[in-house]
């Protein structure tokens, strides 16, 4: 018997899914090792949309079984209707987190989706049972569909083909020792993918003890949590260690990773990791919601390569009430903060936009607590609905009155030869009885400006001058959406058109937006519209208009200031923003790290930063003016060009490649030098103000 398990992921426009199948992975070891026949299957996976192509071009597998995530729904379904076009016998199953949790809202699911013979279910976010349970029914029946269908089998859904009745399994068991499921790593299969640049993925522990009702992971049946033994996660994290590129990331599957004591132990191995492969430099991964001492032990272990995820998703009493959320007391987390940041490490708080009960005004307080407390990145997510969290159900939807919309899914469209244009459509929520739709954008303008100059220091030195003289970082960020008018031209130009397609990306039905998508289905794959909206707008502001952010962010300081403002703070703040000019790193990148550029000044911006005192920026004046030249780590250097080889060199997809590197590596080192002090300084271009 041949079985294809695919796993597809959009690449027309960069890299969208960027770590190893897992997920089929584990189907395919778990079918290996319990599935009863004589012969053994041939088992083939696919993460590449090309491969799956080619591979259906040579031959028709027996089976077809597809992932179905809400970002690669429509590929899979393609790869379905082509795979039944060229052999109509070849039985196509489709499993994943992306299938709704009430039933009548499945079977009318499973009806709009008849290239589908077999949904495999399985138990919430967890399909190896279920998967088998079809496979045996299959081989013990001769690979027929129709004995495969003749009674319900555990774990999986279909609608019958001759009776047109909707058949539903009995529920089934998890899965409670996950060393049950044998190692991908170890089997072998993950060997095409060491060259790749993917990240290797695990999954430590499956289950969630929190009912968050925006989450997949909010079903009762997938509360209790269940691990793989720490020997066995030892043992694949030293197979990729001895195989994987150094500078390639780790990523962790798990919904609260070092929230548990094995984590501990796994956290102690990875430094020894560290120690004898220099990998992993950086893991990404969503820690835990509570526990957070233990949290803080295991990244002192893994020595800042893992930042901790703050998502609080919302600070608002209301609001954590209707989504059944508890959240840590503030006076807590400030605190948590601080021991991160005494540690010299990352934290980043999350909140989700268009919640049901939330405000303008609980949304922005939440953003000024959270920079208080020393978070240093926020993510502002909209609220999407998607299949299999609770909130997407009907009677939630009456309940707290969303109004949603629809959108292309950022960079997942594609042409992949199956015979039609594939576009992702996703729902989300950008208006509720205590959201307007204009408050959302007042509110999503502003996260953009904390994504270009608060996200995880990128400017850190123009909020340092600014919290030394009174002015609270989140104050001058609502200065700057004050002041957008006198900003520079090009960044007016850039909030405006954020603004404008904030407002075309939206659209009242699923069918609206997908035959939107098809009228400018050229211009979506050259990622000359649409995408990920916040990253390509902050990329080009932080990558493509750099100087003229730092000009920006200048000019909103001495806003802030007000009658603070005097000869002596005017040149302090141009000796910060030309030191910004010069050290971040900007487009076009290879040209950028090529280039060796001077500065002379008169502050020792450079010391200043570093400085551990509460010295102000006037005493790091020299009494003569230095020069100092910029320098590339060549090992970053090679690094950032592989990154760049891998996902491209544009604001449509650069937001991809800075998800796994810190904002702090996106810059040039400064070293003093002997230049002769002729040397011109490079100019700071002032904007005109009235301050």
């Amino acid at each position: 018997m041949r079985i294809f398990l695919a796993d597809p992921g959009h690449n027309q426009i960069t890299k969208n899914t960027d770590s190893y199948p897992l997920g089929i992975a584990n189907l395919a070891t778990y079918l290996g090792a319990y599935l009863k026949t004589d012969s053994k299957p041939e088992i083939s996976i696919f993460r590449e949309p090309e491969d799956l192509k080619k591979a259906l071009d040579d031959t028709s597998p027996d089976v077809l079984a597809l992932s179905s995530y809400m970002w690669n729904h429509q590929l899979s379904l393609s790869f379905a209707r082509y795979a039944k076009r060229r052999n109509p016998k070849t039985i196509t199953m489709m499993g994943g987190p992306n299938f709704p949790l009430v039933t009548d809202d499945q079977e009318k699911f499973l009806r709009g989706i008849p290239e589908i013979d077999v949904a495999v279910r399985g138990t919430t976010e967890e399909g190896e049972r279920a998967f088998l349970a079809i496979m045996q029914r299959l081989v013990d029946t001769g690979g027929r569909l129709e004995g495969l269908l003749e009674e319900p089998v555990g774990g999986n859904l279909w609608i019958d083909p001759r009776t047109s009745e909707f058949v539903q399994g009995p529920a089934l068991e998890r899965i409670q020792d996950l060393d049950e499921i044998p190692s991908p790593y170890l089997a072998g299969l993950m060997e095409p993918f060491w060259a790749t640049g993917y990240y290797p993925i695990m999954q430590i522990a499956r289950g969630c003890p929190f009912a968050c009702q925006f989450c997949n992971s909010a079903p009762a049946n997938y509360s209790r949590v269940f691990a793989h033994s720490v020997e066995n996660v030892k043992a694949d994290l030293l197979y990729i260690a001895e195989r994987v590129q150094s500078t390639v990331a780790l990523c962790f599957a798990d919904d609260n990773f070092g929230m548990y004591e094995r984590d501990v132990e796994i956290a102690d191995y990875i430094g020894w990791l560290q120690d004898k492969y220099n990998w992993p430099r950086y893991i990404r991964a969503t820690t835990g919601k509570n526990r957070a001492e233990r949290i803080i032990q295991v990244m002192r272990k893994i020595r800042g390569a893992l930042p901790m995820t703050s998502a609080v998703q919302s600070m608002n009493p209301v609001v954590l009430k209707n989504i059944q959320r508890t959240n840590i007391k503030l006076e807590t987390y400030a605190e948590i903060q601080k021991e991160v940041l005494a540690q010299g490490m990352q934290s980043y708080g999350e909140i989700i936009l268009s919640m049901p009960g939330e405000t303008k005004e609980s949304i922005l307080r939440a953003f000024s607590d959270m920079i208080d407390s020393g978070v240093k990145r926020i993510s502002a997510t909209q609220l999407i609905l998607s299949h299999g969290a609770p909130l997407s159900n009907s009677d939630q939807r009456e309940r707290f009155q969303f109004r949603s919309h629809f959108r292309v899914v950022a960079r997942h469209v594609g042409d992949y030869g199956t015979g039609e244009p594939v576009i992702e459509i996703e729902e989300m929520v950008a208006e509720t009885p205590t959201l307007t739709f204009a408050e959302y954008l007042e509110v999503r303008v502003l996260h953009l400006l904390l994504v270009i100059f608060y996200y995880e220091g990128n400017f850190e030195e123009a909020f340092k001058y600014a919290n030394e003289r009174g002015i609270k970082s989140f104050d001058l960020m609502r200065t700057a959406q004050r002041i957008l008018d006198r900003a520079p031209e090009s960044i007016r130009r850039l909030i405006d058109n954020f603004i404008k397609e904030s407002h075309e990306e939206l659209f009242d039905s699923h069918e609206e937006a997908t035959a939107w998508a098809k009228s400018r289905f050229p211009e979506l794959v050259a990622g000359e519209l649409g995408g990920n909206l916040l990253s390509k707008h902050s990329m080009m502001a932080r990558f493509y208009l750099t100087r003229e952010s730092a000009e920006f962010i200048g000019l909103a300081i001495r806003e802030a200031l007000g009658k603070q403002m005097n000869s002596t703070a005017r040149d302090e703040i141009a000796a910060v923003i030309q030191y910004l000019q010069t050290v971040l790193l900007h487009a076009p990148f290879r040209e950028t790290m090529a280039k060796t550029e001077v500065l002379t000044s008169a502050y020792d911006v450079e010391a200043w930063r570093k400085s551990k005192d509460a010295r102000p920026l006037s005493a790091f004046k020299a009494r003569q003016p230095i020069t100092w030249q910029t320098s590339m780590d060549p090992e970053w250097r090679a690094i950032f060009e592989q990154r760049l080889a891998m996902f491209g060199e544009s604001p449509a997809t650069m937001g991809k490649f800075t998800r796994t590197v810190f904002a702090n590596q996106l810059r040039k080192t400064l070293v003093r030098s002997d230049a002769p002090k002729s040397v011109e300084p490079i100019p700071f271009k002032r904007v005109s103000s009235a301050a």
